[in-house]
């Protein structure tokens, strides 16, 4: 009888170790599982950089006229940007990344003088007093590498408004003024520029 005793106890005590080795197993393999999972996590959370300079536009109908102007909006973050990031008395391409380029289906006047309807890179030329707008048939270029003053189709100068409030995000807008007529302007940090133009008929 003492025999019987003992042989049950032993395969019960047998029997409640697999199991909680089979119960400890399973939960150490949930545990792993959650770590991958995490860890999987916090690789996808790391590749997600946060863009600095997104890719935008402005766009806008004027009379029969759509103007579209594709740009990358950079950041101030608290940089010296005229004078600093961007030289005096250098072409810039008035963005980041690739060339600025606006694109028009109608003829516009501007200065006085004639835009074609076309697709065209825009440059800028900063300087304290003067800003040099440029507007070059080679629109799909990086940044200014590729920038050839004969290719320029229209150059004039205007002059930078100063301001002490900071336009962090670098902006283009299109603003019609009547069925004809338009401004351009640009903004960023301290200092915007505008000109205005016309949609021939």
């Amino acid at each position: 009888m003492k025999k019987i005793i003992v042989i049950s106890f032993v395969v019960t005590l047998f029997i409640g170790c697999k199991d909680n080795k089979q119960k400890s197993s399973s939960e150490d393999n949930n545990i792993q599982t959650e770590l991958k999972e995490d860890a999987k996590s916090t690789d996808t959370t790391k590749t997600k950089k946060k863009v600095l300079s997104p890719h935008t536009s402005a766009m806008a109908m004027v009379g029969d006229a759509h103007i579209h102007i594709d740009y990358s909006s950079p950041r101030v973050r608290n940089r010296v940007i005229y004078g600093g990031l961007v030289p005096y008395d250098a072409v810039w391409q008035a963005g980041a990344h690739m060339a600025t380029w606006l694109e028009t289906n109608k003829d516009l006047t501007i200065n006085g003088k004639l835009l074609p309807a076309g697709k065209y890179g825009f440059f800028v030329i900063p300087n304290e007093n003067k800003w040099t707008i440029i507007f070059n048939s080679n629109w799909k270029q990086h940044r200014s590498d590729d920038y050839d003053k004969n290719q320029d189709v229209l150059r004039f100068e205007v002059t930078p408004i100063v301001s002490d409030n900071v336009t962090e995000e670098l902006e283009y807008k299109i603003n019609k003024t009547d069925e004809t007529k338009g401004t351009i302007s640009f903004a960023w940090e301290k200092v915007s520029i505008s000109f205005p133009f016309q949609v021939n008929k």
